[in-house]
């Protein structure tokens, strides 16, 4: 393995049909020169000097793309390191349901790949671990394990890619195939009904036994195990058994004790909760807790009873396994997506249920508020009409490029709002929809010159009514049932203001976007939103948008009132927010300066041995 791991290539035959002599190389993100001794010794330090004169680089080359354009990292913009990592030599295990460029459905995929790109160029040794749903280029064989879970015995695949990020650094990709993994709809439910796959327990747990088997069992590429004192960093539900399996079936049997777990929690409103079904001893009645393999102890952390009124039948118990409520009992430091947030799930009317489980655990939590990647700059961004900087020069053809192709009357005077993002009530479209009528037709003190986009995928209700706007107004609406990355963008960098009324927002990522392109977010005071956006409110001199409170109907039109104010009637005070907020720091290395402080905290601590 020692040749193989200086980026010489060596054929290994594996079982698998159709996947003989595959082309293996080892993980090159670590120097392992220094355990070699004698002839081996000198003969492989001769070839890294024969490489090097060469100009040829011993490390592994990859023809993968790094991260697509929604997530892309240009090495040259990457801002300076803030704080001092402890424990670099500590391994990095990113577990996920879904990682870009390789699986997505949300915003979770983009946060994963960047979290692997992020420990990986800090110096960690870094491995990200995600279901296999589809045949990955690239990606090459390593070995099948079994495991005995839900009255059967399973066998999974192990996949690997390395992506190399230079100068010895990059991250170990692995990808756990099964079956169960592989459907035609989506990731988590059935696209035709919109449905749970009603496997996802089976499935999810699966997923997290083979993902802690990953770093103590296999040698990827040929280079050395992980070892048992890594970092995992579990996110969501998908992963909420991860935490539970490594209390109960491992650190019980003297396993992973110099390991932690951060559990990252980016939505709580999605816990993943399935009806306890309890078998009799000596009977065959169904049992779905015992056919996770864990002992009976771990129930206590698993199980969540539903309050008498939320019930839904006469003797229904309200029991039900919460995978969320399991990780947050078990791991050794909870992370959400921005600070407020934190706050927000520790209260009945944001933590949905599971606020006591979080406050009892409020010494362990933190809210580190999410990064957006260096391709959202306008100063470099080659796809929309024209590249801009602080002094706004090319914003008005932004604008001129974005009415052009959406339909709108081409005004240069016209101030334009804009809304993208899931068509359902959480996002706040239903509020913007209330206020179109006002928008469109109320004389303001004259400030009527408005037009409005509105884009995004979601409920069909929604969806029709984005249409009827566009028909009841046309030249002055565009309502994009759809979605499409490129639009997206034009639509950010054209725009004047941006919409946000979520109800709830753990993070938000599209309002520190448009804060990039100098559009002007308007958004409720909600988590990572409250967050990110200084509200001319209570912050004139350093505001960087709008907060809407509380939110309702006529808070927005205040908002949207006072915004039209500030375009119309006072443009260099809003020229000057728009200079504030393409300012300002929402990079990837600032959240993780943050992480390291965490991570470096978490190890310090003891581990979390079960109650």
């Amino acid at each position: 393995w020692l040749k193989s791991f200086f980026g010489l290539k060596r054929n290994m035959t594996s079982a698998v049909p159709n996947m003989a002599e595959m082309k293996m190389y080892a993980n090159p993100s670590m120097d392992f020169t220094e355990r070699l001794e004698g002839d081996v010794k000198n003969e492989i330090m001769e070839e890294l000097r024969e490489a090097k004169a060469a100009g040829a680089s011993p490390e592994a080359k990859s023809t993968m793309s790094r991260i697509s354009t929604e997530a892309s990292v240009d090495d040259a913009a990457v801002a300076p390191v803030q704080y001092e990592a402890q424990n670099l030599e500590v391994p990095v295990v990113i577990v996920t349901s879904e990682i870009h460029p390789w699986s997505k459905s949300g915003g979770l995929a983009i946060v994963a790949a960047q979290y692997a790109y992020n420990f990986a160029t800090r110096g960690h040794r870094t491995m990200a671990i995600a279901p296999m749903y589809d045949n990955y280029e690239g990606a090459f064989y390593q070995c099948t394990k079994s495991f005995e879970l839900f009255g059967g015995v399973h066998e999974v695949r192990y996949f690997h890619h390395f992506q190399s990020y230079g100068e010895g650094k990059g991250c170990d990709y692995v990808f756990v195939d099964h079956p169960s993994f592989r459907r035609p709809g989506g990731l988590y439910h059935n696209l035709t009904d919109n449905q749970e796959y009603s496997d996802n327990l089976f499935r999810f747990a699966l997923f997290s036994l083979a993902a802690l088997e990953v770093p103590v069992a296999i040698e990827l590429g040929g280079a050395p195990r992980y070892g048992g004192k890594v970092m995992f960093i579990a996110n969501d539900w998908q992963t909420g058994l991860l935490p539970v399996y490594m209390v109960h079936r491992h650190r019980a049997f003297g396993n992973y004790n110099d390991a932690r777990c951060m559990y990252v929690i980016h939505n709580l409103g999605y816990q993943g909760c399935y009806p306890l079904r309890l078998g009799l001893p000596g009977t065959m009645q169904y049992d779905n807790f015992a056919q996770l393999g864990l002992p009976f102890a771990a129930l206590g952390d698993l199980i969540y009873q539903y309050p008498l009124h939320e019930r839904t039948f006469e003797g229904d118990s309200g029991e039900t396994l919460n995978l969320t409520k399991g990780a947050i009992q078990c791991c050794d430091r909870i992370i959400t997506v921005s600070p407020t947030y934190a706050d927000e799930i520790r209260t009945p009317e944001g933590g949905f249920r599971l606020h006591d489980f979080v406050a009892g655990k409020s010494y362990f939590l933190v809210g580190i508020l999410n990064g957006i990647d260096s391709s959202w700059n306008p100063t470099r961004d080659s796809s929309i009409a024209s590249k801009f900087s602080a002094d706004l020069s090319g914003k008005l053809e932004c604008k001129r490029y974005l009415q052009r192709k959406l339909g709108l009357k081409e005004d240069d005077n016209a101030c334009i709002l804009s809304f993208v993002g899931r068509l359902t009530n959480q996002k706040g479209i239903d509020l913007i929809g209330s206020c179109i009528h006002w928008i469109m037709e109320d004389n303001k003190d004259g400030l009527q010159n408005v037009q409005l986009v509105m884009m995004g995928n979601g409920e069909e209700n929604f969806g029709r009514m984005l249409q009827w706007a566009e028909s009841s107004w046309k030249g002055r609406i565009c309502g994009y049932w759809g979605f499409s990355p490129q639009v997206e963008k034009e639509i950010i960098a054209g725009s004047d203001f941006f919409l946000m009324p979520s109800r709830y927002e753990p993070c938000g990522i599209p309002q520190m976007c448009a804060m990039m392109y100098g559009t002007i977010p308007i958004v409720h005071a909600t988590g990572g939103l409250k967050d990110s956006v200084k509200s001319w409110y209570s912050e004139k001199e350093s505001s960087t948008g709008f907060h809407v409170w509380p939110l309702n109907e006529d808070s927005l039109k205040k908002v949207i009132f006072d915004g039209l104010h500030l375009y119309f009637r006072e443009p260099e005070e809003l020229q000057e927010m728009r200079r504030r907020a393409m300012a300002q720091d929402f990079s990837w290395s600032r959240a993780i300066d943050d992480y390291e402080r965490h991570f470096d905290w978490t190890m310090a601590d003891p581990p979390f041995w079960g109650r």
